[in-house]
């Protein structure tokens, strides 16, 4: 076919499309590096699975003298049985006051406390007027030392026993427990934790950045570690909740099963769990159930946190016979110092009317510095602090193990 004289043939550019390619694969590139980018630094991205940044940071390993403090108070010996001193190396000297039965079953304990720590010691006796004394040296590793010296008055011979006088019945104890929930996101916090030497309960969300390290390290340091189970809220619409191992309304009884044992097998050392938001589960019996079936066959105990006045899972519990109780005061509600200092004002005011109370927090700045700052006090005005799971054993003491059995 022949063209005519006007027509004029259009050539294509063999470079144009070589330039367009190239530029493509550029523009891919570039998407791909920033996308890299994001992800390195734990920012949202899209092609690659963002990581955090894992900052290692060292735990203070607890001294003698701090461990045994904590395996005093929980022998029951009274803290102002326990006077601290200094011994002529500078090592912690601690002088405790006690009746020669409490002592002869105190002392095979402490041995073998002792040598779980791989600790070496040695035990003198000696003998007073009208007293004995066992003063034992203790040796731990990187020269950490303590002294104990227990001491207590001979029985006088049946002759020369005086008249019993009236005893007054032991004023009730008063305890607080405190829990720190949303760990596992931050080394840091749980790190200035540690520095409070106080019985503290850390719950750890499963599929947090360092749940693990997280539990390990508040194990070593004397902490009690809980499972934070996720669950669906009221206010968290379904396609628009980023929460990892969100256990749902309407889930199957083997679906809710299984993400609970994920869950559990994410976190080592748990003595419980308790529930990280869920206020629209922990009002459903149906997804209730199922969970706290796991939580028995694994001898855990639940707490409810109590994120909706409706809901039913604490007494679901009891009615199942799982160890279980509930939170008191949310220390932070709202953010701030001074908030949650009064909020722990209100934690020990309901410890004095009730015996005992269990408070939440989450380890914002301003939470962690508020607890600094008021867990001193609680000795002035006679409050013990105790794990979450000594609060439930006395209670479970008191009403006695079978009563909300099915």
């Amino acid at each position: 076919m022949k063209l005519g004289p006007n027509v004029k043939v259009r050539r294509q550019n063999p470079h144009s499309g070589r330039l367009f390619l190239a530029l493509t694969l550029l523009a891919l590139l570039s998407i791909l590096g920033l996308d890299y980018m994001a992800s390195s630094r734990g920012e949202k991205a899209y092609f690659f699975v963002s990581r955090a940044p894992r900052t290692e940071i060292p735990i203070a390993r607890p001294l003698l003298a701090d461990s045994t403090r904590r395996f005093l108070d929980a022998s029951g010996i009274p803290q102002e049985s326990v006077r601290e001193f200094r011994d002529e190396d500078g090592s912690p000297l601690l002088i405790i006051h006690l009746t020669p039965e409490s002592y002869a079953g105190l002392e095979p304990r402490l041995e073998e406390e002792f040598r779980d720590k791989k600790a070496v010691f040695d035990i003198e006796k000696k003998e007073f007027e009208g007293w004995t004394s066992h003063s034992w040296r203790i040796a731990g590793e990187e020269e950490d030392k303590l002294s104990l010296v227990f001491s207590f008055p001979r029985p006088l011979p049946a002759a020369e026993k005086k008249p019993r006088e009236a005893v007054l019945p032991p004023r009730p104890e008063r305890l607080v427990a405190i829990i720190i929930d949303d760990m596992g996101s931050s080394l840091e916090a749980l790190e200035e934790i540690c520095r409070f030497r106080q019985p503290m309960t850390v719950s750890v969300l499963p599929l947090s950045t360092y749940a693990e390290e997280t539990a390990r390290i508040a194990h070593e340091n004397g902490l009690e570690v809980m499972l934070h189970l996720p669950g669906e809220s009221l206010n968290h619409q379904e396609g628009n909740d980023s929460t990892a191992g969100l256990i749902r309304s309407g889930m199957s009884r083997e679906e809710i099963r299984e993400l609970v044992e994920e869950s559990i097998a994410r976190v080592p050392y748990i003595q419980g769990v308790n529930n990280h938001m869920g206020s629209k589960i922990t009002q459903e019996e149906a997804v209730m159930r199922p969970i706290l079936e796991t939580l028995k066959r694994r001898d855990l105990f639940f707490l409810d946190s109590r994120t909706t006045a409706d809901s039913i899972a604490f007494d679901l519990a009891r009615k199942m016979g799982l160890r279980s109780a509930y939170r008191n005061v949310f220390l932070d509600s709202s953010v701030g110092v001074e908030f949650s200092k009064q909020k722990m004002i209100e934690l020990v005011r309901f410890s004095q009317k009730t015996g005992q109370a269990i408070g939440i927090g989450h380890p914002f700045p301003e939470t962690l510095q508020a607890l600094r700052e008021s867990l001193p006090l609680l000795a002035r005005d006679d409050i013990k602090p105790v794990f979450v799971s000594e609060i439930i054993r006395r209670e479970r003491n008191k009403t006695g193990r079978g009563e909300y059995d099915e």
